[in-house]
């Protein structure tokens, strides 16, 4: 079970005090083993849970069985994380005395700590029929389904345990998740407004940054991720949350910088690894891409996430023999798998498939790698409009596409179109100021512009790109002799 939800369990068990307070009982109060039971609850309030255990297993002993005895054990159990024997004892007190006010809600606890999600349903059912109105059984009975996928049904009982206790502060969070899987994203947004103001935690403040990041409000899901942070420094999901939000605007420094502070602060976990390979793969680093995913492949090599996105990275690489086993395995189970669909189509590209490509790849044109290789497909198709719709598409999705601005500023020299081609370099080199082959495609086209407009500054603009390519690398520099050619030039004006 997920930490997230244990702690909301334990909080909402803590509202309902009948058994931590140990009221008085509705038990016939002459049984021998009374005095067994009330020598245990002394020792469970002292935390004492071991010493109270061996009392009551002695209580066992005694020929009359006393459900209070069980009920208790249950809650030694449930105390010391043994929820397995928890559930036996607590359903053997219900048993016995099947009227008892809680002893159903404690077991329905306990079957959600051990995953038996459906008989916690029916447990929670149980002592709503014992015991009416209670807020906390509402909430957990709406845990019992939320847990087995049943989101609006789970969403009706966390609103009547709110109804019920309006201070239930974990219900009305756990409503907000419903609701959030139900993408009724206003009502959320209520909810979880409300409960940043009056009781913020790093549970709420998590998905209410959640919530913005889907709303694609992307400067409060930074700012609720990075208070989540506050709360709790550890807490990966908001590490996680807040490198995919930066990747989806594309600040690459802050992205990785996300996953590489969780990772140093030894948070490491298959998801770690996943999404920060995906968003590697985003800023085309497919090396250390490929890096993270293998390490999250160590973790699960049967995840089926792990599997597509590592096929797909493979694809990106153009390592066909790697990609193809993995795809078909995903594929097989998931048809229709996203990643799976454009590694596929990828290589149908690579094998000059292109009608099959294009047809594949047009299954989400509203993503920046299909939108390129779209793009790619009708250019060898001689389309030059849909080619130019799909490359400024995909820099729209993915401004910082560096290979997309390559091809793209190729495809405008060919066509002769070169301020254009120049306008899109000074872009793609504010995102790689070093990056020698948009420098050499800058040097390129500005030469050919200058020589149709010859003024000083603009001889003087194209040389310093040659020069600055020569100070990172002289042997990069692909065109000494036009570079002579406008030094020539310079000398003859002077």
């Amino acid at each position: 079970m997920s930490d997230w939800l244990a702690n909301v369990i334990d909080k909402i068990k803590t509202l309902s005090s009948s058994v931590d307070k140990y009221k008085k009982d509705t038990v016939i109060q002459s049984l021998p083993s009374l005095t067994y039971v009330n020598r245990a609850k002394k020792l469970i309030e002292q935390n004492k849970f071991f010493d109270a255990e061996d009392i009551l297993l002695k209580a066992l002993e005694l020929p009359q069985k006393d459900a209070l005895v069980y009920k208790y054990l249950g809650v030694v159990y449930e105390k010391t994380d043994r929820n397995e024997l928890a559930v036996e004892s607590y359903q053997m007190s219900a048993d016995l005395n099947p009227q008892d006010k809680n002893i159903w809600q404690r077991l329905g606890f306990a079957l959600i700590s051990i995953g038996k999600f459906e008989q916690a349903e029916k447990s929670f059912e149980n002592s709503d029929r014992v015991h009416s109105g209670v807020s906390e059984t509402f909430a957990g009975w709406g845990m019992s389904l939320m847990k087995q996928k049943k989101y609006s049904d789970a969403r009706e009982k966390f609103t009547r345990s709110v109804k019920l206790n309006k201070y239930n502060f974990s219900a009305v969070f756990l409503c907000a998740v419903m609701e959030i899987k139900l993408e009724m994203y206003d009502k959320a947004d209520a909810k979880l407004s409300f409960l940043s103001n009056v009781c913020p935690n790093e549970g709420n403040t998590y998905e209410y940054a959640r919530l913005k990041a889907i709303k694609d409000d992307y400067e409060n899901a930074i700012h609720y991720a990075k208070k989540a942070l506050e709360y709790n420094s550890n807490m990966l999901p908001a590490y996680i949350l807040l490198g995919q939000v930066y990747s989806t605007i594309a600040d690459k420094d802050n992205a990785l910088k996300s996953f590489e502070t969780a990772f140093e602060k030894e948070l490491i976990s298959l998801s770690l690894f996943l999404e920060w390979g995906k968003v590697l793969q985003k800023f085309e680093k497919y090396d250390e891409a490929l890096e993270k995913l293998l390490k999250a492949y160590e973790y699960d090599a049967e995840n089926y996430d792990v599997l597509a996105t590592l096929g797909f990275c493979y694809a990106l690489k153009k390592d066909f023999v790697q990609a193809e086993p993995i795809l078909q395995k995903v594929y097989e189970k998931e048809p229709e798998n996203k990643k799976v669909k454009q590694a596929l189509a990828i290589i149908a590209y690579e094998n000059e498939e292109t009608d099959k490509a294009i047809s594949m790849f047009k299954s989400d044109d509203e993503d920046a790698v299909n939108c390129y290789y779209l793009a790619k497909c009708f250019e060898r198709n001689n389309d030059y409009i849909r080619t130019i719709d799909y490359y400024e598409a995909c820099l729209r999705f993915n401004p910082q596409y560096i290979t997309a601005y390559i091809d793209y500023v190729k495809y405008l020299i060919f066509k002769e179109e070169y301020a254009d081609a120049q306008r899109k370099l000074r872009k793609a080199l504010k995102i790689e100021e070093n990056n020698v082959i948009l420098l050499n495609l800058m040097f390129n086209v500005s030469y050919i512009l200058v020589k149709d407009n010859i003024y000083e500054y603009n001889v003087k603009e194209t040389l310093a790109v040659a020069e600055k390519i020569e100070s990172i690398n002289p042997d990069l520099f692909e065109y000494p002799g036009q570079k002579q050619e406008l030094v020539k030039l310079l000398q003859e004006r002077d």
